[in-house]
């Protein structure tokens, strides 16, 4: 049984990006897993300022949600980012956590994770994900992190609150979650 951590980057409670991610999250809860799934749009988190004083002593001297998260993330084994689009890149929500996950490092050594990233968008483009597939690959190359898989969504339109999915991209995401167990 692994740890799992969602974090959802949308301010959408029943939007794409939530339901992708709430897909791989019933996939892998199936197999037995322990899943915390986030939703950053319910939190304050601020970005990080770089004031250095988590390099002293350890932990950031923001306080805000992110306090709460921190000891989620140590205990998962999966970290998983869930993400709209937001003008060719993560949302600012992912990319705050992300950022406020500096605060533990110790000399840049972080703790192992696998990832997976689930992406909804309204484009059907072939290269609409192509800048924040590549922070993600990056990230896991830097981080030493292993990625597990990755669902990206195209094609999400329609009004606000609506599943615009094809069933297929959830169905892929469930598959995915469920090869965690």
């Amino acid at each position: 049984m692994k740890n799992i951590l969602v974090i959802v980057g949308s301010g959408m409670k029943n939007g794409n990006t939530y339901h992708l991610a709430k897909s791989f999250a019933d996939g892998a809860k199936e197999k037995g897993n322990e899943v915390h799934l986030v939703l950053l749009g319910n939190k304050n988190i601020h970005g990080c300022i770089n004031c250095q004083q988590c390099q002293r002593d350890h932990h950031c001297h923001i306080q805000d949600d992110m306090q709460n998260l921190y000891s989620l993330f140590l205990k998962c084994d999966v970290l998983v980012f869930a993400s709209p689009l937001y003008f060719w890149s993560l949302s600012s929500m992912v990319k705050a956590f992300i950022d406020r996950l500096y605060a533990i490092s110790t000399r840049d050594e972080y703790p192992f994770k696998e990832t997976v990233l689930l992406m909804t968008c309204g484009s059907k483009s072939s290269y609409a994900f192509d800048q924040p597939l590549a922070f993600y690959h990056f990230l896991n190359k830097q981080l030493k992190w292993k990625s597990l898989g990755v669902v990206l969504a195209g094609g999400c339109k329609g009004k606000v609150g609506e599943k615009h999915l094809d069933q297929e991209k959830y169905n892929e995401a469930y598959r995915l979650g469920n090869r965690m167990g």
